[in-house]
């Protein structure tokens, strides 16, 4: 069984007067336990939405969202939806429950019951995961945006979910924090946790293994990093592609022959080198 599996979404919002805005048109596709998906698209494109469909934060208006078999439309069980799937957001400044770094991350277990003794185990593993045992101690709002945001994974972690959704989770961080964040990420699904990515810096949806694009509220493609970025689907909607691909596809104007779109500066000097042999 699929750990997600979304059937027939689609979801509207009111906007007033009787009216409705479709965000999301028919969404249909699983993730299996341990991938690694970016999910992408322009503003407005329906990622957001989705993220929250996927925990429970909001209900379709049609079809259905199931976490491990459990239907996040049934109330009784939605507790157990959102102990499997946690959700990192863009402003961790909003996710922030207490002063002290450590009294925030173990908010979540101590909301779930967990004894005493659990609860010290999970914050140490947690800030050790995302580098921030040594600031256990610190005031939340004096950390750098890069280590409230891992203090905001830390959190999550220590909920111990199968899925984590990172929805833009790095937008407000500059290039370095945005490396780290990313690192991080990396480790924890190589640990074998589900990562969902929603990001709209192409570098990092470079990262995953799958790769949604987003329009309209529909899903346009559902591939490889590879055939995502050597296909015309970015252009499609609206996106530009991570530069090692942009480089390569103007040297394909110029007498090279790049058969799949490099991921990486690294990959894209290897095969220069390759073909200038």
């Amino acid at each position: 069984m699929s750990t997600l599996k979304i059937s027939g979404v689609s979801y509207s919002y009111s906007i007033g007067d009787g009216k409705t805005i479709r965000a999301l048109k028919n969404i249909s596709f699983d993730v299996e336990q341990g991938e690694y998906l970016a999910l992408v698209g322009m503003n407005g494109s329906g990622k957001s939405t989705l993220a929250k469909l996927l925990n429970g934060l909001y209900i379709p208006s049609k079809g259905t969202v199931l976490v491990d078999g459990i239907d996040t439309a049934n109330d009784d069980t939605i507790f157990e939806v959102r102990k499997k799937v946690g959700i990192v957001f863009q402003n961790p400044d909003n996710q922030a429950v207490a002063t002290i770094v450590e009294d925030d991350v173990a908010f979540g277990p101590e909301n779930l019951g967990i004894p005493r003794a659990e609860i010290v185990e999970r914050v140490n593993e947690a800030l050790e995961a995302v580098d921030m045992e040594k600031h256990r101690e610190r005031t939340f709002s004096k950390l750098s945006g890069g280590q409230k945001q891992r203090v905001a994974i830390a959190g999550v972690l220590a909920m111990r979910p199968d899925v984590i959704i990172l929805d833009e989770a790095t937008s407000m961080l500059d290039p370095k924090g945005r490396r780290k964040i990313m690192s991080i990420v990396k480790k924890l699904n190589e640990a074998g946790i589900t990562i969902i990515n929603i990001t709209h810096h192409m570098d990092e949806a470079a990262h995953a293994n799958r790769i949604i694009v987003l329009k309209n509220g529909s899903i346009i493609a559902d591939n490889t990093p590879k055939e995502i970025f050597a296909s015309k689907v970015m252009d499609e909607a609206g996106l530009k592609l991570p530069l090692p691909a942009q480089i390569a596809n103007q040297l394909n104007e110029n007498g090279f022959n790049f058969e799949s779109a490099p991921l990486t500066l690294n990959e894209l000097m290897e095969e220069i080198c390759q073909q200038l042999k």
